[in-house]
């Protein structure tokens, strides 16, 4: 099952970039090395590659370097970051810029097979959009929720879809019935059955949602696509964890964006809720950390995004008593500062029902 999946290898230490190609391959994967950032970015011209794990720290270019390189010349492979020391800064930056996950040396080999398999089971989404109305940002937040994404506008270019069925399709009706149904008919003749589907289209279209029914589709989106909505039907067993952080850019919250990234969580940092909300049709979280001494209206800020993600948790970091009152009356969860990083993420996997 493993042998169209190919792995590369960075890494200057020897011994470990030896050792861990050579199991790979025999769990049945192809695998190439690299004994450096440079080897490896010529590489990635030559070959595909699916998953790339790098150290992060090696003479001449560093691996966070060589990682947003690679990514560059194939934006869909995804990035195992691997580290002996404690470099938050670089590591943060490789998870900011597309990186799966980081694992800290020196690690098990089952943990590498694990995150590999983690990976496997990502679903793979294939947003199909005749116009470009999904756009990079959705397509990349639905990258930033671990989902395995590529976008078509092309409809003479989906063959592709033979040989890699995706799990989740994700449709833009277009303008006439007849194209929309014409389009599935096509995918199901490349793939069989169809996948999990998602139509994007006007509700009151009754005749193509009828229709489509019959071809297989059992999701329908009102337009325009908002992410929310496609992550309310997947669920979140096969996804990162969103949380959107509104502090103040302070140290304490700085660590704290550290933590969470490393843990796995994707963070996404706005100044202000009114940011967030602008930005609330092309994102999704699960949890909201808000730093109260940025934030004062409780109350008001607590409507407007249970009214714009009404599942979504919402966690206030408390500076002084000022607020205590009103999130204890109102059952609002909340901490206070200063605050232990663990506490915070207890509260959030007590929220998530982790």
């Amino acid at each position: 099952m493993n042998e169209n999946l190919k792995i590369l290898i960075v890494d200057d230490e020897d011994s470990l970039r030896m050792s861990l190609a050579s199991i790979l391959e025999l769990e049945g994967y192809e695998v190439r090395d690299a004994e450096n950032g440079y080897k490896a970015i010529e590489l990635a011209k030559q070959e595909d590659f699916d998953i790339v794990f790098s150290d992060i720290r090696m003479p001449g270019m560093d691996g966070t370097t060589a990682f947003k390189e690679i990514k560059k010349i194939k934006p869909d492979i995804i990035g195992v970051m691997m580290t002996a020391y404690a470099l938050n800064d670089l590591i943060v930056e490789a998870l900011n810029s597309g990186a799966f996950a980081c694992l800290s040396k020196p690690f098990e080999i089952d943990a590498a097979l694990a995150m590999i398999k983690d990976i496997v089971n990502r679903p793979f989404a294939v947003v199909v959009d005749k116009d470009s109305k999904a756009g990079v940002t959705f397509v990349n937040s639905l990258k930033d929720c671990g989902l395995k994404v590529t976008a078509c506008n092309d409809m003479d270019k989906l063959e592709f879809l033979g040989k890699h069925r995706p799990d989740i399709l994700i449709l833009e009706s277009v303008n006439e019935d007849v194209q929309t149904l014409n389009i599935l008919g096509k995918i199901i003749k490349l793939v069989g059955t169809l996948p999990e589907t998602i139509l994007v289209t006007n509700k009151e279209n009754q005749h193509l949602i009828s229709e489509a029914k019959k071809l297989g589709v059992n999701n329908f989106i009102d337009a325009p696509l908002m992410t929310a909505q496609v992550f309310d039907i997947l669920g979140k067993d096969k996804r990162k964890l969103n949380v959107a952080l509104i502090d103040d850019d302070s140290e304490e919250f700085d660590n704290l964006k550290k933590e969470l990234i490393e843990k796995g969580f994707h963070v996404i940092v706005y100044s202000s809720h009114e940011k967030l909300l602008e930005e609330i049709k092309n994102t999704f979280f699960d949890i909201a950390l808000i730093d109260a001494q940025v934030e004062t209206n409780i109350c008001d800020i607590q409507d407007k995004i249970k009214k714009a993600l009404p599942n979504a948790g919402v966690i206030y970091i408390l500076n002084d008593d000022a607020n205590s009152q009103t999130v204890k009356e109102k059952g609002f969860f909340y901490i206070n500062k200063p605050f232990e990083i663990d506490d915070v993420i207890g509260l959030i996997n007590k929220i998530l029902g982790k």
